[in-house]
């Protein structure tokens, strides 16, 4: 049965969906067979003693509501009324089409709390609702444990109410737990009398609204998804439910768009395969098919930073719908007030450098007038080219580790342990009473050139091309310690930020060594067949390499073509995905600064952030 068409089991007049609480693929088939059985009254597993107050809070929504009532001992006790849940979806629909509603359960004291383990409800959005329920069934049978008096006493309670209501309406819509429903459905039919049950006494039920920021944090589904939902609700019928992974990816990647904006920060394409792999695995490992809040801003934060992660956050718990027109008594709850000891996560964010900011001077300098550097007598920032040059020397050793573990074999053991004991070679061959051990291979030479390509100049879809790295220069190191760089970049009047300073960002550079050889690749006619700059780079860092060995790290692996020009010269390309690197280390080296001279050194850290 596909996920959008309606299941419920049907018992003479009866049509009870087997629900979960507060998950919004279940709403969803709530909603789907309300909208195909149209019927005469609808019954829902909650407190008949509260049926006034579900009701308000149900023709309140999308806006959120609590109930609060309190046991005996003056314990409190809240039922969240959101849109994702499929009792509350059950009574709202109701409400909308002028359909009479009941709350059928036993009102009682003390309800143990108790967690039924269920498969995860996005299966629902591909086998459907009733493999899901067959499948949940057949886990709890073999799994039976003894039933509790309390849920007893509700289910015949639930029982003898859907008996009386089956007299009186030809359609009887009951939406139940599904952990309940088949009892109910049992005592509907096998039992002839039932008990006299008392419900609970209950002094005070007050219906109440969430502060905005309480709203943000104790949503069962967050509020994005939330959001989505109620926007899909009432085409449900025609387009099928609303698509939790998609709702997810459009998540992250809004969240993208607002990370660039706040921190000037590129978020290329490979951050979101990242994440996306990240999430998927890490929902896995949980025995989870899609993840939840948690795991999503764990990989936000994990594959990106602590700020994209904040911008995730916030955009994830937003929730338009939150309004209390009525002017209900609000309420300040946290997460431990409504659900108990949860996992936490906290950002450690970062200065925001806002493109277009306004730099923070150290001293008033208002009188100084900011320009871009001369193209004459530019330079470097230093800082910023012992960072770069560290960085590829870390790149030089990746490669070259790169290398040995494709030329590393395992080899029967003879007369040394070389590096370390093979263990699954030599579980693989235990029969043969040997043992094998790992011996790395030697890379051919060292590291001559690395190439660094952050991103292209290329037509986004729907848009007329746009150069966005036009400046493309070669820079000379100024001695023995640094390496010649070519690179294309945003020009140097895009961003000024002080005196003869601006701000630009690579698109991708090729560092060479030893320095002082490079001439000004981008006017060489060699490279003229090439076809973008990153293959000027990386033909540029075959040529220039006096030794055998090739860093190239961009998002897509170098043409064929240029694999065998390398190797016409004796040199090998090593690929490294960019993505399998730091965002953190590539935000930070992305960014670089110009100098309108040496002397602007002295004053550069006033205005450089």
């Amino acid at each position: 049965m596909a996920s959008d068409e309606p299941f419920w089991i049907q018992e003479e007049n009866i049509y009870a969906i087997p629900t979960i609480h507060y998950n919004m693929e279940m709403a969803s088939q709530v909603k789907l067979a309300f909208d195909t059985l149209n019927p005469d009254c609808v019954a829902v597993e909650l407190p008949e003693t509260m049926y006034d107050k579900m009701t308000h809070a149900a023709s309140r929504l999308p806006d959120i509501s609590v109930i609060l009532t309190f046991n005996q001992d003056l314990t409190p006790v809240f039922f969240m009324c959101e849109p994702c849940d499929g009792i509350f979806e059950a009574l709202r629909s109701a409400s909308e089409h002028q359909v009479q509603s009941y709350c059928i359960d036993l009102d009682v004291d003390h309800y143990p709390e108790f967690r039924d383990i269920v498969p995860d409800p996005y299966a629902i959005q591909r086998i459907g609702l009733k493999a899901y329920f067959e499948l949940y069934e057949r886990v709890r049978l073999e799994n039976k444990a003894n039933i509790n008096r309390f849920d007893l006493e509700r289910e015949l309670y639930m029982a003898k109410r859907l008996k009386e209501l089956s007299l009186r309406y030809d359609k009887v819509l009951f939406v139940g737990g599904m952990a309940h429903v088949t009892n109910v459905l049992n005592h509907l039919v096998m039992t002839k009398s039932y008990p006299p049950l008392q419900h609970a006494d209950r002094g005070v039920v007050d219906i109440c609204s969430l502060t905005e920021e309480s709203c943000r944090n104790v949503l069962c589904e967050w509020g994005y998804l939330s959001t989505k939902y109620e926007e899909q609700r009432s085409k449900i019928l025609l387009d099928g439910p609303t698509d939790r992974q998609k709702v997810m990816l459009q998540l992250y990647k809004e969240a993208s768009y607002i990370y660039g904006e706040s921190t000037g920060n590129a978020f290329p394409g490979y951050n979101l395969r990242n994440i996306m792999k990240f999430v998927r695995n890490y929902a896995l490992v949980g025995g989870q098919l899609m993840p939840d809040l948690f795991k999503i801003l764990t990989a936000a934060k994990g594959c990106v930073d602590s700020n994209y992660a904040y911008e995730v956050w916030e955009l994830a718990t937003t929730y338009p719908y939150r309004n209390n027109v009525d002017g209900l008594p609000e309420l300040d709850l946290t997460i431990e007030d409504l659900w108990g000891h949860v996992k936490q996560i906290h950002f450690h964010l970062k200065e925001k450098g806002r493109k277009g900011s306004t730099p923070r001077l150290r001293k008033d300098r208002s009188d100084i007038k900011f320009r871009p550097p001369s193209p004459f007598s530019i330079c470097s920032y230093q800082p910023e080219d012992i960072n770069i040059e560290n960085f590829g020397e870390y790149l030089k050793k990746r490669g070259a580790q790169i290398l040995m573990e494709e030329a590393s074999r395992t080899i029967p053991f003879s007369s040394s342990l070389e590096d370390g004991i093979d263990t699954r070679e030599t579980v693989r061959h235990w029969h043969e009473k040997k043992l094998f051990v790992k011996t790395s291979g030697k890379p051919p030479g060292g590291v001559g050139s690395v190439c660094v390509i952050f991103d292209e100049d290329k037509a986004e879809e729907g848009k007329a091309y746009q150069e966005k790295f036009p400046w493309c220069t070669t820079w000379i190191g100024e001695h023995e310690q640094e390496s010649d760089m070519s690179f294309y970049a945003t020009l140097m009047s895009k961003q000024v930020v002080g005196p003869g300073i601006s701000r630009c960002e690579y698109g991708g550079f090729m560092m060479s060594y030893p320095p002082r050889r490079m001439e000004n690749i981008w006017f060489d006619p060699f490279y003229q067949e090439c076809r973008s700059k990153s293959e000027v780079l990386l033909m540029a860092a075959i040529e220039y390499a006096i030794k055998p060995i090739i860093v190239y790290v961009a998002s897509t692996p170098p043409r064929s073509q240029l694999k065998s020009f390398a190797s016409r010269f004796g040199k090998k390309i090593v690929y490294l995905p960019i993505g399998q690197l730091s965002p953190v280390t590539l935000n930070k080296l992305r960014t670089f600064h110009v100098l309108d001279g040496h002397d602007k050194r002295d004053v550069a850290d006033e205005y450089i952030y």
